[in-house]
């Protein structure tokens, strides 16, 4: 449905977009309350807060890369970064009185 709000935008259709915007927004409404609605009274307010930022956040996509570490790629963009004809500015110092 937001594919199609978004290529209903871009063509101008704004009025159709609009329409298809509400729909979206009834069926997200409903999505959460049927979330929300699982959690009881009895489970406490750690559960409500797991909800919630279950809703908002959604869920995190494992970007783990089998054989890549954090040094590997330090390596790499050190290497990659380093120019072997440069040469440091010579400073006159300063003469401030």
């Amino acid at each position: 449905m937001l594919w199609r709000k978004n290529r209903l935008m871009r063509a101008g259709k704004v009025e159709k977009a609009g329409a298809l915007s509400l729909q979206i927004g009834k069926k997200i409404t409903a999505q959460s309350r049927l979330l929300l609605n699982k959690i009881s009274v009895h489970s406490g307010a750690k559960a409500l807060w797991a909800a919630v930022r279950q809703l908002t956040k959604g869920k995190t996509a494992n970007t783990d890369v089998d054989g890549i570490t954090a040094e590997l790629l330090n390596d790499h963009y050190v290497a990659m970064s380093t120019d072997a004809e440069y040469v440091e500015p010579h400073l006159r110092p300063c003469t401030y009185e």
